[in-house]
Parts: structure tokens; C-alpha cells; sequence
């Protein structure tokens, strides 16, 4: 029965994505309580609320970890709560189990949309004169299109973290090093989440002498460049709001799964300092296990 109250997925590395939201959470509104401005707090990808967790002891033998998961752990900001929380979620039976959280919270604006995370933030309202707050993109793979990120950067008013999915674009890329022969179908996914074909910079022609005038067309070695060429794709659509420091989420075996990044809302130069003074700390903190 455990398997149909809680989602079961990730491990380690889970912990260090949501102990790095909650603390980041906790400061934002505590900065924020004394403005006018109404607190949104957007998951796209809220799942169920509740987590379980496989880890991996000293002794390198398996447990189980329960915990809470981005949904609970928002709701539960308690010095000053966001005013208004919206979960989205794909999932029905996921969703049925966001509803059972929200009604035991019936004093809180908490909106659940059972829809595609990329279409409702797409069309977020233009005004956000009135509010300020908080986005969290957790995906399972490849979902978050580049349109949605140029949406949301647009709004200057959602401090953003992105888990961009290393493993996932990895696995789309061909082992022949020859870009064209992707797959069309994941092609066309990586077009989507890089926002046009820079993820084809990967491959790069060799500088030495062609032979019998064919390309000869190397790939990087490792996948620090997929982090690179999409972080720069960030840097031209946030400029500033960037924070430049990321870190590496990896599993039990030492394989890199996601890169954690974050990216500032406002674009005034007080909001940029505060809110990547307090990103780069914890972001430092799980570098050093002491999340």
C-alpha cells in the first residue's frame, strides 16, 4: 500500500535538492514579509507530497527514506507562508493525493492543476505587478521547454531553480559522434529544451587533417558541456539573474543524474545581490555534505 500513498524515486541526491528549496524558502519569505507584494509559490512538478527515498549506508547496504516532498515542504514555511500556492501535476492519481493535502490545510489558497506544467506557465498572467515569488522546475527527464523558461524570465517576478537533466539529454545523443544521426524524435526534444540546435555544439570538427575528405567530428569528453552550452543559453535569457554556481546532483554510483541552477526574478540590483548571496551559500553548504 506504501506505493500508492507516496512516490517512490531518487535517493541522496533528493534530499540535497529539497534540504536546498526548504532553506531557500525559508529565507525568501522571511526577506519578503514586510512587502507589499502577495508570495506565489509555483511547482511545476509537484508529485504526490510525500516521498520515499532508496539510500545507501555507510556499509553500502540499501534503506528506505521518508520525507517530504516540494509541495509539503512549501506548505509548511511557517514565518511568514506563501500567500497563494499553485501545484501542477500531470499525474491524476498524484493529483487525487495533492487534494488530500490541500483539504487539510482548508485555511490556505492552494490551487492544483492537473495539466501539462509547460502550457499553464506558458500562460501565467502578464500582471506581475502585485506578486513576487518562488519557482520550482523538478522534472522527471526532459519536460521543460525553452519557451517556458523564456516566459518565466520575462515575468521578472520568480526566483527559478532549474533541474536540468544531464543523464536523461545524454542518453538522447548518438555513440556514433555523428550529430545527424540522432534520433528525429530526440532531436526535436533537445531543439525544445535547449530552445534551438546549440546542443549539436557538443560535436565539434577535428582540427586535424581530414582523410579521404570525411568529417571527422569528435564529442567532448564527458557531459560538463551539456551543462555548459545550456547554462550559456541561460545567461543570454537572465543576463545578470544567473548565478553562475551550480552544483551537481549525482546517484549512489557517482553518475551525474542533474545539475541544480538557479536564476533570479527581479532585475532590480538589490533583489539580484540578496537572492544569489543566499543561493550561492547553500549551494556551497551541499558541496560540503552539510546539508
Amino acid at each position: 500500500m506504501k506505493g500508492k500513498t507516496m512516490d517512490q524515486f531518487g535517493g541522496t541526491w533528493t534530499k540535497t535538492k529539497l534540504d536546498i528549496l526548504k532553506r531557500y524558502l525559508d529565507a525568501y519569505t522571511t526577506a519578503l514579509k514586510n512587502q507589499h507584494f502577495d508570495l506565489l509559490y509555483i511547482d511545476a512538478f509537484a508529485g504526490s507530497g510525500s516521498l520515499e527515498l532508496k539510500m545507501q549506508g555507510s556499509d553500502r547496504t540499501d534503506w528506505h527514506s521518508f520525507r517530504d516532498g516540494s509541495a509539503k515542504i512549501a506548505m509548511d514555511i511557517a514565518d511568514k507562508p506563501f500567500d497563494e500556492l499553485i501545484f501542477i501535476e500531470q499525474d491524476k492519481g498524484k493529483c487525487d493525493r495533492l487534494q488530500s493535502l490541500k483539504r487539510s490545510r482548508p485555511n490556505r489558497k492552494i490551487t492544483i492543476e492537473n495539466t501539462d506544467a509547460n502550457a499553464y506557465l506558458q500562460n501565467l498572467e502578464e500582471n506581475c505587478q502585485k506578486w513576487r515569488g518562488v519557482l520550482f522546475l523538478d522534472p522527471f527527464g526532459t519536460q521543460v521547454d525553452w519557451a517556458t523558461l523564456e516566459k518565466i524570465a520575462g515575468h521578472k517576478a520568480l526566483d527559478t531553480w532549474i533541474l536540468f537533466p544531464t543523464s536523461a539529454v545524454a542518453r538522447m545523443l548518438p555513440t556514433s559522434n555523428i550529430p545527424d544521426e540522432i534520433n528525429s524524435q530526440w532531436a526535436d526534444r533537445l531543439t525544445r529544451v535547449y530552445g534551438n540546435e546549440s546542443w549539436r555544439d557538443l560535436y565539434r570538427r577535428s582540427s586535424q587533417t581530414e582523410l579521404f575528405n570525411e568529417r571527422n567530428i569528435e564529442r567532448p569528453p564527458g557531459v560538463t558541456n551539456l551543462i555548459n552550452i545550456y547554462k550559456d543559453r541561460l545567461r543570454g535569457l537572465f543576463k545578470r539573474r544567473l548565478l553562475e554556481e551550480s552544483i551537481e546532483l549525482k546517484n549512489s554510483k557517482n553518475s551525474k543524474l542533474y545539475e541544480f541552477i538557479f536564476c533570479v526574478g527581479s532585475d532590480s540590483d538589490k533583489a539580484i545581490g540578496a537572492a544569489k548571496r543566499i543561493a550561492k551559500h547553500l549551494l556551497g553548504l551541499s558541496r560540503v555534505g552539510t546539508s
